[in-house]
């Protein structure tokens, strides 16, 4: 590593800068006289935290969108979170320095680390096996592949680990409440976060929404089926009862989703602690009717059922569009992260709960759907309701009530981890400024209660008034779109530019998702045209043209996320103690390709929905978020004070805390011109 230019009181010395557990610590604030780096960071030597605060505000701060937050501000609070909590500091924490608190939260505005791996993963697991095992085995089978089903969830697994590795990466080293909104504020800047943020909330408020709804509409049909919505008049006349009348009322309500929304919200409103039982219970119930109907299946299978394995009309074509299909079938595991605030040992647990759901979902959805189209020639499974079907056509009855139960009865917990990781999304924005600060209020035992009261009222609200049919493209495109941003997150915050072009790898990554999404959408809807097929042969070549480009120009970081002006030093080399996401940038890059791939294949209704939609979010941004931002109104150095004066310190307590050795911050420093000392 070559020497820095590092301050020691008033003096300019040249010296190797020491590292420590993948820390580089260049600058001690120790003795320092009053300066201001070049995001207006007071430089300690003053001791009254007022002074500091009017010092960094008189600096002439011009607004910016694209403002970035530092990881040292992530850093920042993870030091100050151990100090002030009663649990002991672990040694990985002391070699590392790892990011284990939300970057903006307060010393009495904390969210509670108490979640364990189980239920990291029972969350992402609760959260991902839904519809991809009661409705889309079937309808793959039926559509698309046949008994090669099981293949095209395998192919669908291989591409939900492309993005999967780079949130189990991003998770890991900043583990903080928010997702991928907390990712590309600190890659990209704050609009690129807030943008990103609104597609969250499409995916946790809005697809929990939906869900809702559907679990209404299969316990009314279910209700139906069972015979409890007629009744037989006293001439022998059968008539409707009056439980239609309240469960169908008209109009487009659906009361039952409102009911479940509403047990959902009272649940979390007590507190994720208190919730995390029942999220374990349903998720450990969801699997263990998995390996019922699995098993059940695997004793029906009929091997003549299985040839020939790829139908000769859906061929190798019908397979991969399957696992086109079953992809949304993986959506869900990203909500581990966004509990990342809450998570114990994060900087381990986190990558290992984003896999292990990951893994541990493909096995289930590959298993089941073998057991499906052995269980039932594939051209007669039902596309709505494969399993109690099959079991049906098997005429095993009891196997086809257990079945249908319990989809009706396992299908909540959807609702309930949507949820759950709503109001934590919310909290990261509030405590950015970019929410009122309602939404990032923490009661004495960590729980988010008003913000999962307003976001429980409007997803109750949604599910029961609002039908679904013209926006599921825009929930499905606003998902993916929030995936290739954590995709490109990891590009941004593990290569950089070279210092002869800068801003080079940010203008390849825009080219490279323009020219992905074009090839994508010629392939998808222009293919059977001889033109266009050489014309994705040519902007095949430009994308992957790109992605070598990225390789050979845009060399990889010293450490991870250096940027800007000041800079926490996490280093990037494989010796850190961190998961790592491979073959970087093709490994993301691939991720940003198949979600392109898979947004080309929407509706353009929702294309053009997903385009309002994202204007929205912006109005809103200039609207609220620019004018309470905290990153460019006050600056993060205050917000920091801040912090340090709510935690109750003096004023000489709040010094020594900026000013301690083991609170050095890594910064870039000014050119230092040798023959003259002095500083340019």
């Amino acid at each position: 590593m070559a020497p820095n230019h590092e301050y020691s009181g008033s003096k300019v010395s040249t010296r190797e800068p020491p590292t420590h557990g993948g820390i580089s610590h260049r600058v001690s604030y120790q003795n320092m006289s009053p300066t201001t780096s070049g995001d207006g960071l007071i430089l300690a030597g003053t001791n009254h935290p007022k002074l500091r605060r009017n010092l960094s505000n008189s600096i002439n701060r011009s607004f910016s969108p694209w403002i970035r937050k530092p990881l040292w501000v992530v850093s920042f609070h993870e030091d100050i979170h151990h100090e002030h909590s009663d649990e002991p500091i672990r040694s990985d924490f002391i070699e590392t320095s790892s990011l284990d608190t939300d970057s903006s939260s307060t010393i009495n505005n904390q969210l509670h680390r108490h979640l364990t791996l189980f239920d990291l993963v029972s969350v992402g697991v609760g959260g991902t096996i839904g519809s991809g095992i009661f409705v889309l085995c079937g309808l793959i089978a039926n559509q698309y592949a046949g008994p090669a089903t099981f293949l095209s969830w395998g192919i669908a697994g291989v591409a939900a680990c492309l993005s999967g590795c780079c949130f189990a990466e991003m998770a890991g080293r900043i583990p903080t409440a928010g997702s991928s909104y907390a990712y590309t504020f600190i890659s990209m800047g704050e609009l690129p976060a807030f943008v990103s943020a609104g597609c969250l909330t499409l995916e946790y408020l809005f697809c929990g929404a939906a869900v809702a709804r559907s679990w209404g509409d299969k316990v009314l049909e279910w209700l139906r089926m069972e015979g409890c919505l007629t009744v037989w008049s006293e001439n022998g006349v059968m008539k409707s009862s009056w439980l239609l009348g309240v469960l169908e009322p008209g109009w487009g309500l659906n009361p039952m989703a409102a009911l479940v929304s509403a047990v959902s919200t009272a649940l979390l409103y007590y507190g994720v602690k208190e919730s995390k039982s029942v999220t374990n219970f349903f998720s450990t119930l969801k699997v263990a009717l998995v390996v019922f109907m699995t098993v059940g299946g695997m004793l029906l299978l009929d091997r003549a059922n299985l040839t020939p394995l790829i139908p000769p009309k859906f061929g190798m074509a019908g397979v991969f569009r399957g696992a086109t299909s079953s992809f949304f079938g993986y959506i869900g595991y990203d909500e581990v992260c966004c509990l990342a605030g809450e998570a114990i040992n994060p900087r381990k647990n986190m990558p290992r709960a984003v896999m292990l759901v990951i893994a541990f979902v493909t096995v289930l959805y590959m298993a089941a759907a073998v057991a499906l189209v052995g269980m039932q020639p594939y051209d007669t499974i039902s596309t709505t309701s494969g399993f109690p079907e099959a079991f049906k056509y098997n005429q095993i009855t009891w196997a086809t009530h257990i079945t249908a139960i319990g989809e009706v009865l396992t299908l909540p917990i959807v609702v309930l981890i949507t949820l759950m990781a709503q109001p934590r999304l919310q909290f990261a924005l509030a405590e950015d400024g970019l929410l009122p600060p309602l939404f990032g209020q923490v009661d004495g035992r960590g729980n988010l209660q008003k913000g999962t009261f307003v976001a429980g009222a409007a997803m109750t609200v949604i599910a029961t008034c609002v039908p679904f049919t013209y926006i599921n493209d825009l929930i499905s495109a606003g998902i993916l779109v929030a995936f290739t941003m954590t995709d490109a997150s990891v590009l941004l915050l593990r290569r950089e530019s070279p210092e002869v072009s800068p801003f080079l790898l940010e203008k390849l990554l825009v080219a490279f998702n323009i020219s992905s999404f074009i090839t994508a959408l010629v392939i998808n809807h222009l293919w059977e045209f001889y033109l266009a097929r050489f014309t994705t042969f040519c902007l095949a070549s430009i994308t992957v043209g790109l992605v070598c480009t990225v390789a050979w120009k845009c060399p990889e970081r010293q450490v991870f996320g250096e940027h800007g002006t000041v800079t926490t030093k996490i280093a990037s080399g494989s010796s850190d103690g961190y998961f790592r996401t491979p073959w970087v940038p093709y490994f993301p890059c691939m991720g940003i390709f198949v979600n392109w791939y898979l947004v080309a294949q929407l509706e353009f209704s929702g294309l053009l929905l997903l385009m309002l939609y994202i204007g929205l979010c912006v109005a809103v941004y200039y609207a609220y978020g620019a004018k309470h931002s905290v990153a460019n109104l006050r600056g993060w150095d205050s917000a920091i004070y801040t912090t340090l004066e709510q935690s109750g310190e003096t004023s000489e307590q709040q010094s020594t805390k900026i000013t301690e050795p083991n609170m050095s911050r890594s910064i870039s420093l000014p050119r230092v011109d040798h023959n003259s000392r002095a500083i340019t």
